[in-house]
């Protein structure tokens, strides 16, 4: 059984963020980074806090949130393994979302300090770090598109088909959707209503596009879901 060293070495090893620093820098990084962990539904940061750290997802998955004054919730971006978040600390700033175990999840939390040592040794990670926002820059800038040019039916289904990307498993009936998903999470997903979302996914299981394998969504037809996609119905 590994130690929690040998653990931390491992993964930080597995880190396509850190590829070609040495085995040296791989070590010290893991005697610096601190495992920490948290339970389903925990909060990690909020945005008034101010952090000194820099965390990448080991296990499980994180998600990014922002909340509008009267408690509605607009999830930004599921994280999963090597995914980094807390990187504007780097220039001195702070996440300005609210971030939540999504799943039961394991992070490594590494102080400012010591990132910026391995940096100044290989800026290539910076690089690194500036294409994973770029990606969830991207993606942000995706859904506020579908927000401003799709109604619920197609937001809904560009959503499981970028689950289904991410996180399908192919099998007999279609691509399972490896992720629980509550309706209310779809939903503050693609900014509507859990009633909403219930509706119109009833209404792809009675079409045959989606059915529904105990607390997870198989995605029966990709091409017909596409096609709820490109119609682009305004809700």
């Amino acid at each position: 059984m590994r130690s929690e060293h040998e653990g931390k070495l491992w993964y930080l090893r597995q880190v396509d963020l850190f590829e070609g620093i040495s085995e040296e820098e791989v070590e010290r990084l893991a005697r610096q980074a601190v495992l920490r962990k948290y339970t389903r539904g925990e909060v990690i940061l909020s945005p008034e806090e101010s952090s000194e750290r820099i965390y990448i997802v080991k296990k499980g998955r994180v998600k990014l949130s922002k909340y509008s004054p009267d408690g509605k919730e607009q999830i930004l971006a599921l994280l999963q393994s090597g995914d980094v978040f807390g990187a504007f600390t780097l220039v001195g700033g702070r996440e300005n979302v609210h971030v939540e175990a999504f799943e039961d999840t394991v992070l490594c939390a590494l102080r400012r300090e010591d990132f910026y040592a391995v940096v100044r040794e290989h800026p290539e990670i910076v690089l690194r770090l500036l294409g994973l926002l770029a990606k969830r820059l991207q993606r942000a800038e995706q859904e506020i598109e579908e927000l401003a040019f799709q109604g619920v039916p197609g937001r809904l289904a560009s959503l499981l088909l970028r689950m289904a990307q991410e996180y399908g498993e192919r099998g007999p009936d279609g691509i399972r959707i490896a992720l629980r998903l509550t309706h209310q999470d779809l939903a503050n997903m693609i900014g509507a209503t859990r009633e909403t979302v219930t509706s119109v996914l009833g209404k792809f299981k009675r079409e045959g596009l989606v059915l529904f394998d105990r607390k997870n969504i198989v995605i029966r037809s990709p091409e017909r879901l596409e096609a709820v996609v490109h119609a682009r119905i305004p809700s």
